[in-house]
């Protein structure tokens, strides 16, 4: 941050401390950061900038608003000496002037884009859609990946239990019954990984949303839950239902009288 004017452009929520006399040898942190760094204003901070230069800064602020201005905030001056690239990507300006007067004082910069506050939302917005798109994306590959694999060692586990079937076969179970026994260990299968997975996810995301917002209550959209757990036992049933039907089709005599 630029200091200059610092109180006037920027309003992070300040609890402890002040950004009045903010300076290059200066930090504020965030509430989050104080608490797992044991900070309060007036301590030392050792902290390795960019380059690799090591400084000792003070704290002069702790704020709230960590999570929407990040967790440690410098002095421009003191960050820019220690980066491959000190400028910075959006300046907010304060004018009178009319965005058109702006552009035309700023023309021997044809790389710099004078937009209004609002173009600037949509700016961040879209970036922030674009963003989230691609974790979506890589999300989706990961599931994709991890239902292949289960669906193999599904598939694999009931076709490997031919003989036991046809001894079941020649005790008396007809092929329904067998069919019926293998949906009742798909759905125990999935109704044991529903419950831990639940309780493992749980248990991350209320943690993680202690330490981002306070709360131990993270956002939970019951349809969406209900439809991953609905295209988990789809795959589980399907897996298992498919290789179990070939797995009957040999003659129960032949495939127990086989060797091994």
């Amino acid at each position: 941050m630029t200091p200059a004017g610092l109180t006037r452009t920027w309003d992070p929520d300040v609890t402890a401390g002040s950004l009045t006399s903010f300076g290059a040898g200066d930090i504020a942190v965030s509430e989050l950061a104080a608490d797992q760094l044991g900070l309060k204003p007036g301590s030392s901070l050792k902290l390795t900038l960019g380059d690799g230069t090591p400084t000792t800064l003070k704290v002069s602020a702790v704020y709230t608003r960590g999570l929407g201005f990040g967790d440690l905030t410098l002095a421009h001056d003191l960050v820019a000496r220690h980066v491959d690239n000190p400028l910075a990507a959006t300046v907010l300006v304060r004018s009178d002037r009319t965005k058109d007067q702006l552009a035309a004082a700023l023309r021997k910069f044809p790389n710099v884009r004078v937009e209004s506050p609002d173009a600037v939302d949509r700016l961040q917005a879209e970036r922030g859609q674009s963003s989230a798109d691609v974790n979506l994306l890589a999300m989706g590959l990961v599931l994709a990946f991890t239902a292949i694999a289960v669906v193999n060692t599904l598939a694999m586990s009931v076709s490997e239990r031919v003989r036991e079937f046809a001894l079941l076969r020649l005790a008396g179970a007809t092929r329904r019954q067998v069919r019926g026994m293998l949906r009742a260990e798909a759905l125990s299968v999935l109704l044991i990984a529903t419950a831990l997975g639940s309780g493992i996810a749980l248990a991350v995301l209320t943690a993680f949303s202690v330490g981002m917002t306070g709360s131990a209550a993270p956002v939970v959209l019951p349809l969406l839950y209900v439809a991953v757990v609905a295209v988990a036992g789809l795959l589980a049933l399907t897996a298992t239902a498919l290789p179990g039907r070939t797995a009957l089709k040999p003659l129960p005599v032949s495939v127990a009288t086989a060797k091994e």
